[in-house]
């Protein structure tokens, strides 16, 4: 995954790969092209998951969001990293293997 961000030019700062959908904050540079990382990605996936399980992964579209404002980037690391606890899928964000960050150390809200 490193090497896909360095290619298309983003930084990952939090994910959470829920059952039915993932969650992604990253920083761009000038130069960074959002719809080609998201191709690239959900192709490789897809095609390895495909493989595995003879299932399709991923849906047609996503949806992106673009933050304006640097003050709003913890409290959407925030959020996605509660996901799974207002999911129910665990007691405490700690505990869900499919999520983290190596720039927010958030605690559970």
């Amino acid at each position: 995954m490193d090497a896909k961000c360095d290619q298309f030019g983003f930084t990952i700062l939090v994910f959470c790969f829920m059952p039915d959908h993932l969650h992604l904050l990253m920083g761009g540079r000038d130069r960074s092209d959002l719809r080609e990382f998201v191709k690239d990605f959900k192709q490789v996936s897809a095609y390895n998951y495909k493989k595995e399980f003879n299932e399709m992964l991923w849906q047609r579209s996503y949806h992106e969001h673009v933050l304006r404002c640097e003050e709003a980037v913890e409290n959407i690391a925030e959020y996605i990293l509660n996901n799974p606890v207002r999911a129910g899928l665990v007691k405490d964000l700690k505990q869900y293997p499919y999520s983290g960050s190596s720039v927010f150390n958030i605690k559970q809200s």
